[in-house]
Parts: C-alpha cells; structure tokens; sequence
C-alpha cells in the first residue's frame, strides 16, 4: 500500500518543485528575464486570490469533508491512474484480472480499516498515531471526545452522541462500505462484460454556464450502442430522476444493503472479508459463475477440510435455521444470520462447537461471490 502513497508523494513533490523553482527569483539571471518572473509571481498570487474566494483549497483536505476527500484519493488512484494499466499491454485480458483482484484485495483493507468501530484500544492508538503525523487534527473540535470515549463507534445501535459519531466519520475514507461499493461495482460490469463503463465518481456535479447535473456514480455504453447511469447505493432517486429527465439516460439503482458483498458480523461486529478462494475464482475471466453462493467445505480449494471445519480459515460464513431434526443447529446462532464460522465456533460450548464441527454441514459454511442486483435487465 505504501508504494501507492510513495508514489503520490513524489508527483506532488514534482509539482512543488516546479512552482518554487520558477516563483524564486534566483533562477532568473540576467535582467531581460524580470518580466518572466514578474509575470509567473503576478499570475500567481492572482490565482491564490481567485481560488482562496471560492475555497478550492479546502477541497483538497478539511476537517469536515475529510472521508470523501480521502475516498476520492483512493479513486484517483485506483480508477483515475490505476486503471491505465490495465491496457498498457497485450495481455490486458491477464492485466484486467490481475486489477480485479487488487480490488477485491484492497476492499478486504478497507473492511480491516473498520475494525475500530469496535476495537478502542485499537482507535485509540489511531488518533494517537495521526495526531502525532498531523499536529493539526488533535486540536480539532471532537478529538478529544472521541478519544476519550470508551464505547463501540458507527454502529446502527451504538450510543455515542451525534457530534462524536460525525467526528468518527471523518477518520476513514467513506465508512461502512461507501467507497469499496463503488469499487467493487466497476470490477462487477467489467467482469460480467455489460458494456463500457465510465466512472463519475470523481465528478459530482457536471456543469454547465447556468445549470448543472448530478450524475450517476457510472455510465455504461452497452454493446448495442446504448447509454445507461448507475447509482450505488439506494435512497437517490430523487438524485437519479432528475438527471434521467435532464438528460434522456435511464438509471438503473444498484442495491447494496442486500448484496452479501459486505456481511458484518453479529458477534464480533467486523466484516467478513472476501476469501482467497473468491478473489481468484472471480477475476478468473475462464471460471463460470452460475451462483452467487460458495459452499466451502465441497468447492474451497485453499483451505483443507480439517482447516475450514475447525475455524482455522477466518473468511468462511456460518448461516443457518434451526432446524427441529439436526441437533447441531439448536444454539443461539442458528437464526439465518451470517456470521464468521470461526466467531460461532468460539462462542458455543465446547460440546456444541464438537457437534457442529461433527456435522461437516456444508449447507450452514458457506462465502459468497461478488453479486450486485439492479442490473439484470443487461446482462
């Protein structure tokens, strides 16, 4: 990961570099050459005017906005520059899997990056450590809240205040799946070959002289020469109708909430992550995906059997209904939840986790395919 900001780093130290070497004057040596410089220094501290009036430089990074500026770094990384290499050369059927996988890879960071909604020991040391790298943010209104606050944060049912809650937000770049949703349906259409798909995510309003439109999170061009917007994530089609009356494109609303691509886990509250075994399979182009749902215990060829039965593979899901005739499903987590296999078999008894380890049910451990609906109507 750090390659990524490494990089980052030396094409914003290119760019400083170039603004001091023609704003100072000693790279100006003879005199017929103080126009140059009156005119780059002139122009300069105009602009600064100009943008400083209309605040773009609190775009760039502001207490208030600072998970989707954060959010829109990763996206200009990954699919504003990232994604060029993918037809850099001929193999870019190879390049396109080996992008997917990266971010099938870079969601399961993310979802580690939410483990301090839970852990706070763990969010503790987060401010700490920011603080300590940008002196700035310890001063800023709610850190010490927040710091001081010993509860579980971001949750539907947590109980911190509202101003601590938003503060939280501000930590990471579009908590509880905003931004590994967006990523993960570009790789989605590009996978199941849709069509051509333009991203908008960095582009959230398009203008023109008097007016403007709120545009979809995606366009697709379709094969047949057919234009269509998708929206990730529901409750925006109020957003979503009006840029379909402006414009004539139909808008398709992709539901997240039920896609099985972001399952947390009711007992240690943290995401389940995407396995091995579904990041290859999915960035696979030759691999059918005729189901949505993986039954590890008969398909996983990562993990052994003895691996996966007894917990020691920490990505598979346990989800099952009691049922009246099994008795390794009479315990408290057999309610069609989905939960990490490994948290239920940690939190049943010994003599249960034996039954259930016993059981080899190769119906309840169970992973599941990157799946968005929404899209149907294309494929």
């Amino acid at each position: 990961m750090n390659q990524f900001f490494e990089k980052l780093e030396l094409s914003v130290k290119h760019l400083k570099a170039l603004n001091d070497f023609f704003a100072n004057s000693e790279n100006y040596q003879i005199p017929e050459e103080q126009d140059d410089l009156n005119i780059y220094q002139s122009n300069l501290t105009a602009l600064v005017n100009d943008f400083s009036g209309i605040n773009v430089f609190d775009q760039l990074y502001n207490q208030k906005e600072r998970q989707m500026i954060l959010a829109d770094l990763f996206e200009y990384i990954l699919l504003g520059r990232g994604f060029y290499a993918i037809g850099t050369r001929r193999q870019n059927i190879s390049n396109k899997q080996d992008f997917i996988k990266g971010i099938l890879h870079f969601t399961n960071l993310l979802m580690c990056f939410e483990s301090i909604t839970v852990n706070t020991a763990r969010r503790n040391l987060l401010l700490d450590f920011l603080a300590e790298r940008i002196n700035s943010i310890g001063e800023e209104n709610g850190f010490r809240e927040l710091r001081n606050y010993a509860d579980e944060v971001g949750m539907p049912d947590s109980g911190e205040s509202k101003a601590i809650s938003s503060y939280f937000d501000k930590l990471l770049p579009k908590t509880a799946g905003g931004l590994w949703h967006e990523l993960l349906v570009y790789i989605f259409v590009i996978r199941n070959n849709i069509g051509f798909i333009l991203p908008l995510l960095l582009h959230q309003k398009i203008y023109s002289k008097d007016d403007h439109l709120v545009p979809p999170d995606f366009l697709i061009l379709t094969k047949d020469k057919r234009v269509y917007g998708i929206e990730v994530g529901i409750k925006k089609e109020i957003q979503s109708g009006s840029f379909s009356l402006k414009t004539a494109i139909p808008t398709a609303t992709i539901d997240t909430i039920n896609s099985r691509n972001s399952d947390r886990c009711p007992i240690c509250k943290k995401w389940i992550n995407f396995c091995p075994y579904v990041i290859e399979k999915f960035a696979d182009f030759n691999s059918d995906i005729s189901k949505v749902e993986v039954r590890c215990l008969t398909e996983c060829n990562k993990y052994t059997r003895e691996d996966i039965l007894t917990g020691t593979c920490k990505y598979s899901k346990y989800s099952r209904n009691r049922a009246a005739t099994l008795e390794h499903t009479h315990h408290n987590y057999s309610d069609n939840k989905h939960y990490h296999y490994s948290c239920v078999l940690s939190n049943v008894s010994e003599e249960k986790k034996n039954e259930i380890i016993g059981a080899q049910d190769t119906v309840a451990i169970k992973t599941h395919i990157p799946y968005y609906s929404g899209l149907e109507e294309l494929f």
